[in-house]
């Protein structure tokens, strides 16, 4: 008797009940691999008023990519197998950040921050990537207002004060000194602008906690400050304010070439706190409060400002007479020459701070929740026709080594009734032909003639020859 071969599937249930469940799957899938990174040794800087140099030192040859975070495309170098690179980012834009804090002396310190991003390899982002947060101070003299315009301005007042007897004509109430000469006046006019200063800062209005003062959620009320010390009997104003993505791709007007807000929801007009003298000096901030945006492609938001510089104040403009389309003259030596409200010159003033939207793009703290949160707390009803179901890696062993128990003992079942089978058919071989077959020559008494002959019925087949020699038809 031959019995079927067995399936090939049983081989491979016996080989899975085999193997332990602790080595059925490859340790790479339960325990993650350890990762080497090239760490950072050394970073150096130097920074001016536009741009940011960092040299980075690394404990090995460095072949991979290292780009300001956000701007991987267009803020970055590449490494070229050396242990040290270098990179020049723009003050003005790749998430350069500034930030001003009291220092000694009562001298205002002025740092720069980026984070910076070490891609190991040039295409591919690994969990062995590091990512550093990158300060640099600025000197004393970063932010000068170097105008030469400005110095020429002070400077003929204090030669037409001379020449009508006043110590320093318009001036003289302002601070300078009246009992100096001529020579000692212009050492005093070159101080003063030696400590001439203007730069911007974006800060949230209120922060609770220990959040960090470089990120703000969409919506929050942020203030921009506009810092200005300029000497005694100057005046200024901000004008042409954009906030862009910090690459100039996208971008979005927030005040006019005369100072007036395109849109108020964006930007409100700046309000000018008071004048404080310093000697000769004079500082004063202009503040302007508006809900935190940001553009749907980048967390950093940029904002960049002119600081336009008039002979003594500014002259005043009404914006809604400006939206009427009544015109006002503001070129530079153009509107009010050598008179109250000149316009000297244009400064540039810019800052950048991180703008996120938890609700929106927050995927991490998504799945934190999720994580942490029980499946009866899962804040989401069960979606319609969803069977996803998820098992660890010791179950589906197991499961595996069950169902090839089940098999087996389903091939052993079905290998015995094949037996019973066969053994039930050897006692039954004269039923095997159809009792109403007309196959016996084609006679019209072959069905006849099977039963008679058939042993069955316990007929001889002498007494059938007999019987039918006379019903045998010619």
């Amino acid at each position: 008797m031959e019995l079927p071969l067995p399936s090939p599937l049983i081989f491979y249930a016996i080989i899975i009940i085999a193997i332990p469940t602790d080595s059925a799957f490859s340790p790479s899938l339960r325990y993650p691999p350890k990762t080497s990174s090239n760490i950072i040794t050394k970073v150096t800087t130097s920074c001016d008023s536009q741009n940011l140099n960092i040299t980075i030192s690394t404990a090995h040859p460095f072949k991979g990519v290292a780009f300001a975070r956000d701007f991987a495309q267009e803020c970055k170098i590449f490494g070229t197998l050396s242990n040290s690179f270098s990179l020049s980012l723009p003050t003005s834009g790749c998430g350069v950040r500034l930030s001003s804090a009291p220092g000694k002396n009562n001298v205002v310190r002025m740092v720069y921050s980026v984070s910076l991003v070490l891609q190991q390899d040039r295409h591919l982002r690994q969990i062995s990537d590091q990512e550093k947060m990158v300060h640099c101070e600025l000197q004393d003299d970063a932010f000068l207002v170097k105008s030469q315009s400005l110095f020429r301005a002070l400077k003929g007042e204090i030669e037409a004060g001379k020449q009508v007897n006043h110590r320093v004509g318009r001036l003289m109430n302002e601070g300078w000194s009246k009992d100096l000469n001529e020579r000692e006046l212009e050492e005093e006019l070159k101080e003063a602008m030696a400590a001439a200063r203007a730069w911007m800062e974006i800060t949230p209005e209120k922060r609770f906690g220990q959040a960090p003062a470089d990120i703000v959620e969409v919506g929050e009320t942020v203030l921009l400050t506009v810092k200005a010390t300029l000497p005694a009997g100057i005046g200024w104003r901000l004008i042409d304010c954009t906030a862009h993505d910090g690459l100039g791709d996208s971008s979005q007007k927030l005040l006019d070439e005369l100072g007036c807000p395109v849109d108020e929801a964006l930007l409100p007009t700046p309000k000018f706190g008071p004048i404080k003298p310093i000697a000769s000096m004079r500082h004063q901030e202009a503040v302007a409060k508006f809900a935190a945006f940001k553009f749907p492609d980048r967390d950093r938001l940029h904002l960049q400002c002119r600081l336009q510089i008039c002979r003594g104040s500014c002259e005043k403009i009404d914006c809604e007479e400006s939206r009427n389309g009544t015109t006002t003259e503001n070129r530079i030596g153009r509107s009010n020459s050598d008179k109250e409200g000149e316009i000297l010159d244009r400064l540039e003033v810019y800052n950048s701070v991180e703008v996120i939207a938890p609700e929106i793009d927050d995927a991490n703290e998504f799945r934190k929740k999720i994580q942490s949160a029980d499946f009866d707390s899962y804040p989401f009803p069960k979606i319609p026709g969803d069977r996803t179901f998820c098992v660890s890696v010791d179950k589906m062993a197991i499961t595996f080594c069950a169902l090839g128990v089940i098999f087996l003992v389903a091939v052993g079942v079905a290998a015995g009734a094949l037996v019973s089978g066969k053994r039930s058919q050897n006692g039954m071989q004269y039923y095997t032909r159809s009792l109403f077959s007309s196959s016996s020559g084609g006679s019209a008494f072959g069905s006849k003639l099977l039963l008679q002959e058939s042993p069955v019925f316990g007929q001889s087949s002498s007494s059938t020859s007999n019987r039918m020699q006379y019903g045998r038809i010619l």
